[in-house]
């Protein structure tokens, strides 16, 4: 028999879980295909300017923070249909 509290505590593991998952996987996107760099061209070639490594992690972070309310949104759809 499932109690009310065993439901809410599966349901929250299982949230827990999807977030976890959607960080990690929006982190690895986010380390492949932020750029690091900018190239400005003009006429008579191009610069290339580093982004700070401060704004690059802040940007990374924020990605895979988005990543995991994507993926706490995907755990419960998943969950409510179960």
């Amino acid at each position: 028999m499932n109690t009310a509290k065993e439901r809410l505590l599966k349901t929250t593991g299982s949230l827990q879980k999807w977030s976890i998952y959607g960080f990690l996987i929006s982190l690895a996107l986010s380390v492949l295909f932020v750029d690091n760099k900018v190239i400005t061209h003009f006429d008579s070639g191009y610069t290339t300017e580093y982004v700070p490594v401060y704004d690059y992690f802040v940007s990374i972070i924020r990605y895979s923070v988005i990543g995991a309310f994507i993926g706490l949104f995907v755990g419960w759809r998943l969950g409510k249909k179960n």
